[in-house]
């Protein structure tokens, strides 16, 4: 059963690799619509077929974190080949995504207690927003665009051949958020779908206030806002209700 088990999460995988893949080839080809249509294909297609990639590959986060760090290693050096090879595109942003993933799982392993994922929240959260509104991240983003593109994945908008960017970083805290949510007995579902909504909120408040907007100050909110009554009875000591903690409420 292992080795059929272990087929059946590998062609999730890849099927979701590829859908993702497909999308983000089609999609500059495809009608351009008003500004707040391409908003909406970012949030409702683009944005969660990359979530999807991380949703098919949650059975490999328990492997050994050696394993998921060579892992990661291997997908950024597939990544930078790609770049090197001029696909710097679609192909080395799946790469680049199955990597972030593959590091977030194991640096999830890192962390023992819920308490611990909410203050590592609230502590990203604070550094990103600081780092795009006068930090490293706001520097690079006015003087260094190819940098930017080296540690970012780019979505193309429907009928559009330019991308809206997503840091890697964003999707290892993706990928460590959803993880730990799970090992934690926290509600994984609706972590993953706050988080993947997330995505799209910053694109569209991003748009409208024609600002650059950190993506994982609302990232963590899709953490913390559907486990707040968890963490808040793990806080308190309470534990919290064993049915409810099962990873599998919604």
């Amino acid at each position: 059963r292992a080795p059929a088990r272990r087929m059946r999460r590998t062609a999730a995988t890849a099927a979701a690799v590829a859908c993702l893949g497909a999308f983000n080839l089609l999609a500059p080809h495809l009608p351009e619509p008003r500004t707040w249509g391409q908003i909406a294909g970012l949030a409702l297609i683009s944005f969660p077929l990359a979530a999807l990639v991380v949703a098919a590959l949650l059975p490999f986060a328990g492997s050994r974190p050696a394993a998921l760090a060579a892992a990661a290693a291997a997908g950024a050096a597939l990544a930078g080949l790609l770049i090197a090879a001029g696909l710097a595109g679609t192909p080395a942003t799946l790469a680049k995504l199955v990597a972030a993933t593959c590091a977030g799982f194991a640096l999830a392993v890192l962390l023992r207690t819920p308490v611990e994922l909410a203050g590592i929240a609230l502590l990203v959260a604070a550094v990103d927003a600081a780092s795009v509104a006068a930090g490293p991240t706001h520097v690079i983003v006015e003087h260094h665009a190819d940098v930017l593109d080296t540690f970012t994945l780019a979505f193309h908008p429907i009928g559009s051949a330019g991308a809206a960017q997503i840091g890697v970083s964003d999707f290892v805290f993706f990928a460590l958020f959803v993880a730990a949510a799970g090992r934690m007995g926290l509600r994984r579902r609706a972590t993953w779908v706050a988080m993947t909504a997330s995505f799209g909120a910053t694109a569209a408040i991003s748009y409208a206030t024609d600002a650059t907007l950190p993506a994982l100050p609302l990232l963590s909110l899709g953490l913390l806002l559907p486990n707040a009554d968890l963490l808040w009875a793990r806080t308190r000591g309470t534990g919290g209700s064993p049915d409810r903690e099962s990873g599998t409420s919604s």
